[in-house]
Order: C-alpha cells, then sequence, then structure tokens
C-alpha cells in the first residue's frame, strides 16, 4: 500500500483512482463495506482511501476529551490486509478546513489524486462550513466528470454500526459487542513505558500503555490478548488488563497496565497491541494490598479459564 501524506507529488495512476472518502475511525465493517464497495466499483482503477490528519473535529474542538478510537499508525495496519493500493492521508489544517467544496472536488480529487470513482457515505460533508454533500458530488457525476457511489449504512441485527456507537459501547465496557462491530477484537496499542513497578512488588508484574491518544474504555478489568508489534514473530500471549486511575494508591491519569501470563522477558520501549477480549468487573478501590492482590488471583483465574475456553 503507498502512502501519501498530502496532495503533492503524486504520480498520476494510469487509470485513476476509485477512492472510499470518510475518517475511517475505529475500521469497523461500515468502513471495511464503503472500501469493498470502491474496489468493485474501480472499474480497472487502482483502490484508494482518502481520509484526514487529524480527525477534523479534532482539529475544530481542541480541548473537548479525546474521542478517537484509533490512532492513524493503526488504521495504516488494518487498511494493508484489505489490499488498498493507496492511503492518501490528507493533513487536516487551516488550509484544508478552509477549502470551498467545489475546490475539494476539482482541485484535490479531480486535479491531483486523479480520481474517477467516490464512495462516500449518505451523509458525508465536506468543504468549508461541511457545505459540500453527496448533492454536488452528484452534479460532478451528471457532468461524467467522475462515477458516484452512495455507500449505505452498514447493518447488524437492525442496528446501524458507526464510529460514535463504537464509542458508546466502550465506555459502557460492552466489548463483545464491539467486537462484532468490528469483526475483531477492538485494540489498543502503543510504546511500553515504565510504571510504578507497584505490580511487580504485588507478584504481578505488569506492562504500562498510556491512553493519551485514543478514548479511554470502562475503567474496570479486561480479559486480552497481546501481540509484540515490534518483533517480528507471530506470538500471541495472554494476559489480565487493567484499565483505570488506580484509585487504590490514589488518583493518577487513566492508563492501561497488562499482566502477561507466564512470561517474564522485559520489553520496554516494545510496541504492542493490546487486544480486548471481555470485560471482566469494574474497577474497584481497596482498603488494604491484601484485598487487591486476592482480588487480582480471582481475576487471573477467571481469565485464564475464559481464555482457555474462547
Amino acid at each position: 500500500m503507498l502512502i501519501f501524506n498530502g496532495t503533492e507529488n503524486i504520480p498520476k495512476e494510469e487509470n485513476g483512482y476509485s477512492v472510499a472518502i470518510g475518517n475511517f475511525d475505529g475500521m469497523h465493517l461500515g468502513h471495511q463495506s464503503v472500501i469493498e464497495i470502491a474496489r468493485k466499483t474501480s472499474h480497472e482503477s487502482s483502490v484508494g482511501v482518502v481520509t484526514f490528519e487529524p480527525h477534523p473535529r479534532q482539529y475544530f474542538q481542541k480541548k473537548q476529551p479525546i474521542f478517537r478510537l484509533m490512532k492513524s499508525e493503526t488504521r495504516k495496519r488494518f487498511l494493508k490486509p484489505l489490499e488498498v493500493d493507496a492511503l492518501f492521508e490528507l493533513p487536516f489544517d487551516y488550509s484544508l478546513a478552509n477549502l470551498s467544496p467545489k475546490d475539494f472536488i476539482e482541485t484535490v480529487l479531480l486535479e491531483k489524486l486523479n480520481v474517477k470513482n467516490v464512495v462516500v457515505g449518505p451523509d458525508f460533508r465536506f468543504g468549508k462550513n461541511r457545505e459540500g454533500s453527496v448533492s454536488l458530488l452528484k452534479s460532478y457525476q451528471v457532468k461524467n466528470k467522475l462515477r458516484l457511489h452512495i455507500a449505505n449504512p452498514f447493518m447488524i441485527e437492525g442496528k446501524v454500526v458507526s464510529s460514535s456507537v463504537l464509542r458508546k459501547k466502550l465506555a459502557e465496557g460492552s466489548v463483545i459487542e464491539v467486537t462484532k462491530m468490528l469483526s475483531r477484537y477492538y485494540e489498543i496499542d502503543g510504546m511500553v513505558e515504565k510504571g510504578f513497578q507497584r505490580g511487580r512488588d504485588l507478584g504481578f508484574p505488569t506492562i504500562n500503555i498510556g491512553l493519551r491518544s485514543t478514548i479511554v474504555p470502562k475503567h474496570g478489568v479486561y480479559a486480552v490478548l497481546v501481540k509484540i508489534l515490534s518483533q517480528k514473530n507471530d506470538r500471541t500471549l495472554r494476559g489480565a488488563a487493567s484499565i483505570g486511575s488506580r484509585p487504590t494508591y490514589g488518583d493518577y491519569e487513566p492508563n492501561l497496565e497488562v499482566f502477561i501470563f507466564d512470561f517474564d522477558e522485559s520489553i520496554y520501549g516494545e510496541y504492542v497491541s493490546i487486544s480486548l477480549v471481555e470485560f471482566i468487573r469494574p474497577e474497584l478501590k481497596f482498603n488494604s494490598e491484601r484485598e487487591l492482590i486476592s482480588q487480582m488471583k480471582a481475576d487471573c483465574k477467571t481469565i485464564e479459564k475464559l481464555l482457555d475456553n474462547d
């Protein structure tokens, strides 16, 4: 997959591109279906994805709580297996935010990216003040300047799959429903950081990952699978994870701590992915470390049994 950060110096593809356009935050089944439509309607054009970085909402609402489901790096990782020919990650800045809808189509899509076919959702908005809509794109189809396909909302059990629903379900700890909407486990990835090392003293050494760039799921204990992405192997490790602010010891910035079963390697500085398999219980404040250790032992027993049967 070719990756272009911007619209400059993009080689002209002979047959142009058939592109799916959107934020693709979460890469859920709805996003995957839009990309598949771009593939099926490509007419020999290469298949591309046009997205924005940062997310437009992040650009306009800088002081709002973190809402993103995945980082740009994670989105790229999930796009690769979909056999997309090119990812156009457009820097969302003042210039792009103030580009007229007409200029976005003519300058960015038609001239710079050589787009021949566009696939978007029915509510797609673009251009300055979000004034552009599918109606404007349809007018270019009428002029035979591009082909347009409007993707219907993707449904599971009569309910629309969307990034906003995913955020709501993660906030509730409903990771089994999230798994259905993604067709895979929800993953949190990041670099292993050095923590307070309290887990080691308690007999449960953990790896720590900060939660500064993506949404924080419901605080609590989870059954998880762990992959070390920065190592060239396909090991999948099992573990018990805690997401929260460690109330027994005070009130800290939320983070993710994972006790990996049957594992004693030092992986500080490694890039890892943590898959949330199932929510076990909410975060609790304990009166003593003895109570905490007793609960951790019970949690690990529950999780090992669950993962054995998964």
